[in-house]
């Protein structure tokens, strides 16, 4: 009887060896996942902040551009006239013409 306890008390020594082993593998391994997060989570940090000056630059690229089409709109509105469109030029004795618009308007009694 006193073999098999001796049988039993070398396969538990063995067993808790194994275990031990197994506890130190898995302790080394977690070590090295928890060093590759906290790298991957700087590395993050750095994407993100430049992330975030690209997206200031863009934002900033975006209301320049939309300052400068504003003003090109501004530009063309004051310089247009109604004869661009049509090449028409007035000469120095048409300004005051009437140009056969004359639609009697002028005379025009109401007949109700």
């Amino acid at each position: 009887m006193s073999r098999d306890y001796d049988d039993i008390i070398k396969e538990i020594t063995k067993s808790n060896k194994e275990i031990h082993n197994i506890d130190k593998s898995l302790s080394k391994d977690i070590e090295s996942l928890q060093k590759n997060i906290k790298m991957m989570e700087t590395k993050l940090a750095k994407i993100d902040a430049t992330l975030e000056k690209v997206y200031d630059l863009i934002t900033a690229i975006t209301v320049f551009i939309e300052e400068a089409d504003e003003e090109d709109v501004d530009e063309d509105a004051e310089e247009w006239t109604p004869y661009d469109e049509r090449n028409f030029e007035l000469g120095e004795d048409d300004e005051d013409e009437n140009y056969g618009l004359d639609d009697g308007w002028e005379n025009h009694q109401d007949e109700s």
